[in-house]
């Protein structure tokens, strides 16, 4: 029963994961006007609602002014009034101390990713134009006027935080026109191509509107740029650790979204109609970027812990992120605290786990008397399972005991491992020894090895009940299907299972000299 119940926990968790990675479907998208909030109508799906990259005139760069907080250094260039270039202080490119700081933002790497792009031809000075530049402390302003209109962007930057705050404000001169087209503010890349066994190069673009969240890896990206009207909070471009984000900073105008995938830029954009309302002289649009780590605490604020993927149960991954979190602030090590994460849980649900293994004993005891059932009744199906049911029911014994507390468990243990497959507390971290960093694959396979014989060791402990023998064949090859599996996964992952085995194996230990020790009462009172 043991073995069986191990079996299909697997199979379940693995048909899950390939589903949710794989083949879960994306919510459609309507294609019909969608009437905004602030009373500003979405375009249909035509020719005009979208607007190629590369049609609109690019602005040069160079960095002209910075602005520094505790966690994130942003430079500017007065060519196009724009962020060029964002780094982090506490990430490296490499766990190594002299390895240059990690980049979220580059002109080389990321286009014209954060540029206020016009798509009306007379506002084309605007996109590539020199602005004057005006700055303090935690804060730049731009300023570029012609004939034609007046654009001015003010950005600040907010202490101790990866959020960049912007105001965009266009003033025509034609007081006439009312239709300006629109502002696009893209996050992306130039390079299309990703690698899912990479986690900083695993790209995909994240989006919430309409109360609702989609993720679409950049390899699912068409040619055909995708429409997406509504409520719109923002759009985001990033691997797992780190992201670049364009947030609706709750201005008059509602903003869509559009998927892209051009000749040199894949990723998404924000796009804002310009349009006057009567008596209106000038269209002002807040927004909120987004240039750093995927970090809880950075994001819960700002209705964007999307961003960070913990799947299907996230409402129990971050509690489990607390006490991650809890105990490092303890042990001051992730390895640490990983392992005594593992052990609360473990004891958390020992009594579940106690009461499935009391449950497989008492299937194991019973397990002549089926066997007697099956072969008595082996041409009436029917009434060997009525004859087996009353067995059961004589005994005290539930059938599914052994499995129910398991499954149980199983959303917890899912959540753990989304919470240390996918969080920045665990990147660049050491623990001992080799492993450097927990967010990485071990270097040299150890964790992995030790968790197959490990589970080969807990396999060897329980009792294979009902099973036959090319049955127990297929469990015996589970641990080196486990360990082929762990291989890339990253090493605090892998600990933190291998762990969790020590421990199941200890307690099934535990168990069996427990067993052994009331067995004469048993025989006795039967």
């Amino acid at each position: 029963m043991a073995a069986r119940t191990w079996t299909a926990i697997t199979l379940c968790f693995g048909i899950w994961f390939v589903y949710m990675k794989w083949f879960a479907p994306v919510p459609p998208t309507p294609d019909k006007k969608i009437e905004s909030p602030s009373g500003t109508t979405g375009l249909p799906l035509a020719s005009k609602a979208t607007a190629n990259l590369s049609e609109i005139k690019q602005a040069s760069w160079s960095k002209d002014v910075m602005l520094e907080n505790s966690k994130l250094d942003v430079s500017f260039s007065d060519v196009g009034g724009k962020p060029v270039e964002a780094t982090t202080k506490k990430y490296r490119l490499t766990p190594k101390k002299n390895s240059g700081s990690m980049s979220v933002l580059s002109v080389e790497e990321n286009g014209p990713a954060l540029e206020a792009l016009f798509t009306d031809s007379k506002l084309g000075d605007f996109t590539a134009g020199k602005y004057e530049r005006s700055s303090q402390k935690n804060q730049v302003r731009f300023s570029l006027a012609n004939s034609v209109a007046q654009v001015e962007k003010t950005f600040t930057l907010n202490e101790n935080s990866y959020f960049l705050d912007a105001t965009i404000t266009v003033k025509p001169k034609d007081t006439k026109r009312t239709d300006w087209g629109f502002l696009m503010i893209p996050v992306g890349s130039k390079e299309a191509t990703t690698d899912t066994q990479h986690p900083l190069k695993n790209w995909e673009v994240v989006r919430y509107q309409n109360e609702s969240l989609k993720r679409t890896p950049i390899a699912k990206i068409e040619d055909a740029e995708k429409v997406e009207q509504g409520n719109t909070a923002w759009v985001a471009f990033g691997n797992k650790y780190f992201a670049m984000a364009a947030a609706n900073g709750g201005g008059e105008i509602n903003p869509d979204i559009i998927l892209t995938k051009q000749k040199d830029f894949v990723g998404a954009y924000l796009r804002y109609p310009l349009v006057l309302k009567e008596g209106q002289k000038e269209v002002t649009i807040p927004v909120r970027y987004y240039l750093g780590a995927k970090d809880y605490h950075e994001l819960e604020g700002a209705r964007m812990l999307g961003l960070i993927d913990y799947g299907t149960f996230a409402k129990l991954a971050y509690p489990l992120l607390w006490l991650l979190r809890a105990f490092y602030g303890v042990v001051h090590n992730y390895g640490v605290a990983i392992i005594l994460l593992t052990v609360l849980v473990r004891l958390l649900f020992y009594p579940l786990t106690l009461k499935s293994q009391k449950s497989m004993k008492a299937m194991q005891r019973l397990q002549p008397q089926i066997a007697s059932l099956k072969e008595k009744y082996k041409d009436e199906p029917a009434k060997m399972q009525q004859e087996q049911m009353a067995l059961f029911k004589t005994h005290k014994v539930n059938p599914m005991g052994g499995c129910l507390p398991m499954l149980v468990q199983l959303p917890v243990f899912i959540a753990l491992y989304a919470v240390l497959g996918n969080s920045i507390e665990l990147f660049q971290a050491p623990f001992f020894g080799w492993i450097q960093d927990l967010s990485t694959k071990d270097p040299y396979y150890i964790y992995p090895v030790l968790m197959g014989v490990s589970m080969f060791v807990q396999q060897k402990l329980t009792p294979a009940v009902g099973m036959d023998p090319a049955q127990q064949k297929v469990m015996m090859f589970m641990p080196v299907l486990f360990s082929g599996m762990m291989i890339n996964l990253p090493s605090g992952l892998t600990m933190y299972i291998f762990v969790s085995t020590l421990l199941g194996i200890f307690q099934q230990v535990m168990m069996k000299d427990k067993n052994a020790a009331s067995s004469p009462a048993q025989i006795t009172s039967t």
